[in-house]
């Protein structure tokens, strides 16, 4: 009897723990490190053209085309103790046209100044000499001018040491002039340097174009100043002033200055104009 009373309890309990259920709330706090990699591509395309059609009775034109090309190619230069210093001083000043100076201390410099001007004057047949013709309202011009300057530098080198200096100076210098003043002063080396002038005026109404075009390029040089050998090597100490100067002008003036090497310098303008119309 008492076996079967305590098997009677463990049948009953049995069964009621394998009818029970729990619920269970669980809290946690997870810290998460995320690392994003944004890879954008871009691709800009841009085409333009340009078409231009004049249906014009010219009666005369003037066209200006200026163009300077400046290479500088698989050169060297090996410099010790050489010192370069240019100056101009109180010079180029009060002067009445054009005015080109070219100053170079250093080793393969390529300097220019083109200047190109192309005028268009009216005329009228059997007029005396003095007389100014009447303008013609049926009359039209044509003006074109084009200026443009390429400058390359490439697989070049320069090695120098214990230069003290190399400076360029322009001081009290080309004031108070008309008309046009190119200037190029060079100390170091291989530098190209250039001011390039296309004009073309028509006196008659009509049509004006004009375009300046500018590449430059330096690729492959190498510059070694007092950067190798150890301390018994000097710096080089490499300045380009200009104090004073190019003050009071009327007109178009371009300077060019460098101390370094290698430089690719260009003031390119391009200038194309027609009278107005006749208004009656």
């Amino acid at each position: 009897m008492r076996k079967w009373i305590i098997l009677s309890l463990a049948m009953w309990f049995g069964i009621g723990i394998g009818m029970a259920y729990a619920d269970v709330t669980v809290l946690a706090t997870i810290t998460k490190d995320k690392d994003k990699t944004v890879l954008e591509r871009i691709d800009k395309n841009k085409s333009v053209e340009l078409h231009v059609a004049v249906d014009v009775n010219v009666i005369k034109a003037a066209e200006s085309d200026a163009l300077v090309n400046q290479s500088n190619d698989f050169n060297e230069a090996c410099e010790n103790c050489a010192e370069k210093r240019d100056f101009i001083e109180n010079s180029g000043n009060f002067n009445s046209g054009i005015v080109t100076v070219n100053q170079a201390a250093g080793n393969m410099n390529n300097q220019a100044s083109a200047v190109s001007v192309a005028i268009d004057v009216r005329t009228t047949p059997g007029g005396g000499a003095g007389d100014v013709p009447a303008p013609d309202p049926d009359d039209r011009g044509f003006a074109e001018a084009q200026a443009a300057a390429d400058q390359r530098n490439d697989n070049n080198r320069v090695e120098s040491v214990n230069l003290l200096f190399r400076d360029t100076v322009i001081a009290g210098s080309f004031n108070g002039n008309m008309g046009v003043v190119h200037v190029n002063q060079a100390a170091g080396n291989m530098a190209n340097q250039a001011n390039v002038l296309s004009m073309a005026v028509a006196f008659t109404p009509g049509v004006a174009l004009s375009e300046a075009d500018l590449g430059q390029v330096n690729a492959f040089n190498t510059v070694l100043e007092s950067d190798t050998g150890g301390a018994e090597f000097v710096g080089v100490h490499k300045s380009a002033t200009i104090t004073a100067s190019v003050n009071g002008n009327t007109g178009i003036v371009g300077v060019n200055q460098s101390s370094g090497n290698m430089a690719n310098q260009a003031n390119v303008v391009s200038f194309a104009a027609t009278q107005s119309p006749v208004t009656p």
